[in-house]
């Protein structure tokens, strides 16, 4: 591994950092894995907390040239910040945009952000979600880039210097970490000689390490076991079995509190008074790699998910009666604790439904079912499950009607035996019923039926033993005989 190696300069930023922020080892971690996966991060903090002082510290590893940060005060607009009017070519009657650093620099850094005016926020708000920002009627931008910011979400209540951020934008952050006042034994070690060590910080990252930095953390292997269960989890999260589409996001925090008082059945999802939004999958994927990255791994592993879980849901879930949790950070390791249990527990649903979908079996349908009544959201397994088998009859049926129009009946049988292996029995019947053919039963033909299929021979040879001399075969029993006897010729 060279010195040149993204991964190898990114354990140089680790460790010349973890000489100047000196707090508990997590908090530098997770900054440098959101900022490793290009993952938007916002710091919270009270003040003295260090995070203005650990967002400069890594700034300074990043080339000036590239990077561009604004400090939040009140009057701090969109004009201040981001672009402004050209007034000489407004003079001159030409609408021209000077948009600033601010827009096109790859890193892009916003102390106090809870200070920034109206304009600047709904512009950051933009930029975050399109990445782009527009000023008269002109759009400007850089393709890839990497957002840090701090706030100070206790100071909103105390001057009117501060205004509240609204959800949709903290939403717009992978992750939100609060960064807590040193422990005693950090504080016994800061003091002046930190500044002159922040001060001979080094560049280490340019414009194309960046880049190369990002496109490498994105290749991190996210396997599909990690994926089943970080989707299964967010499923949870968002479930209530009262709501339309069991989606507790179309409900009223008031609504959500009253059904959960009246549900009685204490699954997880009572927990949750405000689910997270989609955008969460995606957070969680990338500060996951992010840190698996920074771990010297290039794959995803349960850990990285529990140790992000946090941050990516600090701001994007409420929790029941949170106003009443004096440390959500740990009430949210605990949630993810509970959830992972949830997800180990049903794996045999999970699994259930899984093979459901490749090929009916009825035993397997009540065993699932069953679980539907242990654990609710194991439901909405159940319905993907019907929903399969709906969308596979319809579309047998559709290619049935094609075949019956052709008289194929060698396609009309293979599509019937289909529908025997992958649907439920009731519902094969429907198509099944469709192929009728009336054999005569004698010795030469019983001799043919028995090369067949042993049990469609043992079925007519009972009904020749009772003198019947012409049967009448449906279904999975007379596609076994079409394609036996040669398809159309039958």
């Amino acid at each position: 591994m060279t010195n040149n190696n993204p991964r190898s300069k990114l354990f140089k930023t680790k460790t010349i950092l973890q000489e100047v922020f000196l707090h508990e080892p997590y908090y530098l971690d997770i900054t440098l894995a959101a900022f490793a996966s290009r993952s938007n991060i916002c710091l919270l903090g009270f003040r003295g907390s260090g995070k203005t002082h650990l967002m400069e510290c890594l700034l300074k590893t990043v080339d000036p040239s590239v990077r561009a940060i604004a400090q939040g005060y009140l009057s701090a607009e969109l004009e201040d910040i981001f672009a402004r009017p050209d007034i000489a070519k407004l003079i001159q009657g030409e609408e021209k945009v000077v948009f600033k650093k601010m827009v096109k620099a790859r890193v892009k850094a916003f102390d106090e952000v809870q200070r920034l005016g109206p304009s600047a926020l709904s512009t950051l708000f933009r930029l975050l979600t399109s990445g782009t920002v527009l000023y008269m009627d002109q759009e400007a931008g850089v393709k890839e880039f990497w957002v840090i910011a701090t706030a100070n979400p206790t100071e909103v209540g105390e001057d009117q210097l501060n205004i509240s951020i609204p959800e949709p934008l903290w939403d717009r952050f992978e992750a939100v970490l609060w960064v807590p006042i040193p422990k005693l034994h950090y504080l016994i070690q800061i003091n002046g000689r930190i500044e002159d060590l922040k001060e001979a910080i080094p560049i280490i990252w340019k414009d194309e390490d960046l880049l190369r930095l990002w496109k490498e953390v994105k290749k991190v292997e996210l396997g599909p076991e990690i994926e089943l269960i970080i989707t299964i989890m967010l499923r949870i999260l968002g479930f209530c079995k009262y709501a339309q589409d069991f989606d507790a996001s179309s409900l009223t925090e008031e609504q959500k509190r009253e059904l959960c008082s009246k549900c009685g059945s204490h699954y997880l999802c009572s927990q949750i008074l405000r689910p997270p939004s989609v955008r969460a999958k995606m957070a969680w994927i990338k500060m996951a790699k992010g840190l698996a990255y920074l771990r010297g791994r290039d794959k995803v592993e349960i850990k990285d998910l529990e140790d992000v879980f946090p941050t990516v849901f600090f701001k994007r879930i409420k929790l029941m009666d949170e106003d009443q949790i004096p440390n959500k950070f740990e009430a949210l390791r605990e949630l993810f604790k509970k959830l992972l249990q949830e997800c180990t527990e049903a794996r045999e649903a999970i699994e259930l439904a899984k093979k459901l979908r490749q090929k009916y079996n009825q035993d397997d349908y009540e065993r699932l079912k069953k679980w539907v009544n242990a654990k609710a959201w194991v439901g909405e397994l159940l319905d993907q499950v019907d929903k399969h088998y709906e969308n596979m009859k319809n579309k047998l049926a559709e290619k049935l009607d094609k075949a019956e129009a052709k008289g194929d009946k060698k396609t009309m049988a293979k599509i019937i035996l289909l529908a025997k292996k992958t649907l439920p029995r009731e519902t094969y019947k429907l198509l099944g019923s469709r192929l009728r053919v009336e054999i005569e039963l004698k010795p030469e033909n019983l001799a043919e039926i028995a090369k067949i299929d042993k049990e469609l021979f043992r079925k007519v040879r009972i009904a020749y033993e009772h003198g019947v001399k012409k049967c009448l075969l449906d279904g999975a029993d007379a596609a076994l005989y079409v394609l036996g006897k040669g398809g159309d010729k039958a």
